[in-house]
C-alpha cells in the first residue's frame, strides 16, 4: 500500500512540476540563487517552502520532501521485514528520489536546464523502480493454500 501510495505522489509531483514548467517563470535572483551549491540549496528550499515563488513551486517542494522521506521509509521497511524483493529496487528508488531532488534544488539555484533534466531523470527511474518492485511481489494469501497428501 504504501508503494501505491508513493506512485501517487510522483505522478501528482510530475504534475505540479509540468506545470511549474510550462507556465511558472522563476526569478533569476533569489535567496539561494548562486553561490555555493549547499548553502545555495539551502536558502533555495527555505525559499521555495516559504512561497517565495508561489502555490506550485511550494506544492512541489512538498511533494519532493514527502517523496524523499516515503522512498526511505518504503527502504526502511523492505529491510526491517525481510522481503528480499523489496531491498535493492526501494534502496536504488530512493536514492535516485535524492539526486532527483537535489537537482530540484540545483535547478532552482543556477536555472540550468540540465539540472531539470537530470531531476527528470531521476524521478523516471525511481517510478519505475517501484513498479518494478510491486509487479514482481505476489500478494500472500490470506488463507494457506491446502497441500496435496500423498498416500503411499
Amino acid at each position: 500500500m504504501q508503494a501505491v501510495i508513493l506512485l501517487w505522489l510522483f505522478g501528482l509531483a510530475f504534475m505540479a512540476g509540468m506545470v511549474l514548467n510550462l507556465f511558472v517563470v522563476l526569478p533569476t535572483t533569489h535567496l539561494g540563487s548562486g553561490g555555493e551549491y549547499f548553502r545555495s540549496s539551502w536558502r533555495s528550499l527555505l525559499w521555495s517552502l516559504g512561497g517565495g515563488a508561489g502555490l506550485m513551486l511550494l506544492v512541489h517542494t512538498w511533494l519532493a520532501l514527502l517523496l524523499v522521506l516515503g522512498t526511505l521509509l518504503l527502504f526502511l521497511r523492505s529491510l526491517a521485514s525481510g522481503r528480499r524483493r523489496w531491498r535493492w529496487p526501494s534502496g536504488i528508488a530512493a536514492v535516485f528520489t535524492l539526486a532527483a531532488f537535489f537537482n530540484g534544488l540545483s535547478f532552482a539555484d543556477y536555472g540550468e536546464d540540465f539540472s531539470s533534466l537530470i531531476m527528470a531523470s531521476c524521478w523516471l527511474i525511481a517510478v519505475a523502480l517501484v513498479v518494478f518492485s510491486l509487479t514482481r511481489t505476489r500478494p500472500e494469501p490470506a488463507i494457506a493454500p491446502r497441500r496435496k497428501r500423498h498416500h503411499g
